[in-house]
């Protein structure tokens, strides 16, 4: 952590995931790198395959709450669409 300054882009990630900050500052990017091509599906440390399992289920919680978003879009829209229909007979 020798630079005095912090970018913008080391805040979003900061900001993502503190832990992976944290280790990509302290053991830097390309030793995690390798460490991940290395070992494949079994990784050294058991806080990376906690920090993907983590991730990983995050994304699909997010993508569930898109669907579940764009669902509840329709059924609003649908139901408009019946209360207009049923104004204007």
């Amino acid at each position: 952590m020798s630079n005095k300054y912090i970018s913008a882009s080391e805040i979003n990630q900061y900001l993502y995931c503190p832990y992976q900050w944290y280790y990509e500052k302290k053991y830097g990017h390309k030793y995690i790198n390798e460490l991940r091509k290395k070992n494949g599906k079994n990784y050294e440390f058991s806080n990376f395959k906690k920090g993907i399992e983590y991730h990983e289920k995050y994304y699909r919680d997010i993508v569930r709450l898109k669907y579940k978003k764009i669902a509840i879009a329709i059924l609003i829209v649908t139901a408009l669409i019946a209360m207009i229909i049923g104004l204007l007979k």
